[in-house]
């Protein structure tokens, strides 16, 4: 098993969750008359959730943290 697998699941799980979680969080607190801090949002949610996505993903795919199962041929 390779180690891009790992920064992989690590990556698409974390930013997924991170991005809708910060997403809807920031919702609760926004003026939803100005595009402005809707798109402030929007963009605060994407580099947070990227950014974290990498470097725990880069952590995973170093310590090879996970539990996997094999694929049987």
């Amino acid at each position: 098993m390779n180690r891009f697998l790992y920064f992989k699941v690590t990556f698409l799980s974390i930013s997924a969750g991170l991005f809708a979680g910060a997403l809807v969080y920031g919702l609760f607190d926004v003026d939803f008359s100005n595009s402005e801090a809707l798109t402030k949002l929007l963009l605060k949610s994407f580099m947070v959730a990227v950014i974290t996505g990498l470097i725990m993903g880069l952590l995973n795919m170093y310590f090879k943290i996970g539990n996997f199962q094999k694929k049987e041929n």
